[in-house]
């Protein structure tokens, strides 16, 4: 138990240091906003495989308290705070839940809560000078109602992914390159 401590302790800070300089990159390459934090909630799944979910609860609240101060992308921190960060570790314990409708319906669930949350944060608290339907003019009053539904649909591409990623990572990557069981 003592030796795998270390171990912890150091994959907790190489993961936070790759994800805190992933989000600072969000500075640079502002066109990565919504992509970068996904990136970043995904390096949470090798947390969750090589140590244990309270070890990438941990590294996540890290994360979370280190984007807030360090990095210039307020927008693309909330959205890994909100849900990009926790979600992938919460993904473990709802797909144990053995009622596939209930599961999905928590899963929705969760999501459109931090979808709310982040959108009236942007919009209402940090006062974002660009509107969130910005470029969705030809969709009227109905663009916020499109935008939800899209996110809605990459929240689905999503979840499926993180499963296949995860996968791909216990049964390829962790067996045939890091020659772990």
């Amino acid at each position: 138990m003592r030796s795998r401590l270390p171990f912890k302790i150091s994959l907790g800070g190489v993961i936070a240091a790759v994800c805190l300089f992933s989000m600072f990159c969000t500075g640079i390459l502002p066109m990565l906003d919504y992509t970068i934090p996904t990136f970043a909630g995904f390096l949470m799944v090798i947390m969750i495989v090589e140590t244990d979910t309270k070890w990438a609860f941990t590294t996540y609240a890290a994360v979370s308290f280190l984007c807030l101060i360090i990095t210039p992308n307020l927008e693309a921190s909330m959205l890994f705070i909100l849900f990009m960060g926790y979600y992938p570790i919460l993904r473990v314990y709802l797909d144990r839940i053995p009622v596939r409708l209930v599961r999905v319906g928590i899963k929705f669930a969760v999501f459109n809560a931090a979808l709310i949350i982040f959108y009236s944060l942007v919009q209402y608290v940090f006062m974002a000078d660009e509107d969130m339907t910005e470029g969705m003019e030809m969709f009227g009053r109905y663009a916020l109602m499109v935008l939800w539904l899209m996110a809605n649909v990459f929240f689905v591409m999503y979840d499926r992914l993180l499963g296949q990623l995860t996968a791909l990572y216990v049964n390829w990557f962790r067996k045939k390159i890091l020659r772990r069981k």
